[in-house]
């Protein structure tokens, strides 16, 4: 029997990276990033034109090709895609959930697109986009996960300063996946939420929320753990540089306090805090773990 050469093997070697990892290898080159902010002649191409002209070529379906027919003479310039913006998302919405689509991908590629467009004036979209992207997480397609979850990363990229501003909504909304049945959806939720965690100013009122929010919602305390395990951690098996500061913040939630605060569901708290400390001890180096001595 024929065995495989090592340099097969070594081709068919693959992970899958981390939500931080896909982050750090997007290249968003800001030095020739079209200027919204100066003069714009109507020959300027957006984002989401220049993303239709790819796809064009890349995906010959007829799916993709009703949706280019109803969006391409609306979006050349980036003064003509602010006024037909509202005719853009609803083709966009609309089209993301026709059954079986053949152009899923270009279409949640396009999102993403005219989130970089329009920046601050796509939030107000988000929500129902949110809900319709998560919607599409529910197959065992993993192109369409890997479709998916790409677009929700580089929507938290591009989106965190209005996502933080509003993160009491967003985690109402974003928390139920961390209640999934499937531990691939409930890993990314916690790996995507932790990057928009660590940037919130105050932490403090951040965890009361969330931990108030178990006293209705308990099955999603080993989500919280993971999502508080992962907003601690960094690279290499080591901590995040905001270990140091919120793990202390998270411990002082345990309980009974002296400080004036709300109360919480202190059995939830401590609950999702032992799954936190348990992921800790599966996934960190032991030399890396003063930082938990020190918050003590």
């Amino acid at each position: 029997m024929k065995t495989k050469s090592s340099h097969h093997k070594s081709e068919n070697r693959f992970r899958f990276l981390t939500f931080a990892e896909r982050l750090a290898n997007v290249n968003i080159d800001v030095i020739h990033r079209i200027d919204r902010t100066g003069s714009l002649s109507e020959e300027v191409e957006t984002y989401f034109y220049e993303g239709l002209q790819k796809w064009k070529d890349l995906n010959a379906t007829e799916n993709f090709g009703t949706f280019l027919r109803e969006v391409n003479g609306l979006c050349q310039s980036f003064p003509q895609l602010v006024h037909h913006q509202n005719a853009v998302v609803q083709a966009l919405k609309a089209h993301l959930q026709v059954p079986n689509s053949l152009a899923l991908q270009p279409l949640l590629d396009l999102v993403v697109q005219l989130a970089r467009d329009l920046q601050a004036d796509f939030y107000p979209h988000f929500p129902e986009f949110f809900s319709i992207v998560t919607g599409l997480l529910q197959t065992q397609d993993t192109d369409q996960l890997e479709w998916a979850f790409c677009c929700l990363a580089y929507l938290y990229k591009y989106l965190w300063k209005p996502l933080i501003r509003d993160i009491q909504n967003v985690y109402s909304m974003y928390s139920t996946l961390l209640a999934h049945k499937k531990e691939h959806i409930k890993n990314f939720a916690a790996e995507s939420f932790a990057f928009l965690m660590r940037k919130v100013p105050d932490h403090s009122a951040l965890f009361d929320w969330m931990f108030t929010d178990l006293e209705q919602n308990p099955d999603k305390r080993d989500g919280l753990g993971r999502l508080l395990f992962q907003m601690c951690r960094g690279v290499r098996m080591q901590f995040h540089s905001c270990a140091g500061r919120v793990l202390p913040i998270m411990l002082e939630k345990l309980g009974p306090r002296t400080k004036v605060g709300p109360p919480l569901p202190w059995a939830d708290v401590s609950h999702s805090l032992c799954q936190m400390v348990q992921w800790v001890g599966d996934h960190m180096l032991k030399e890396h773990c003063p930082v938990v001595w020190d918050s003590l």
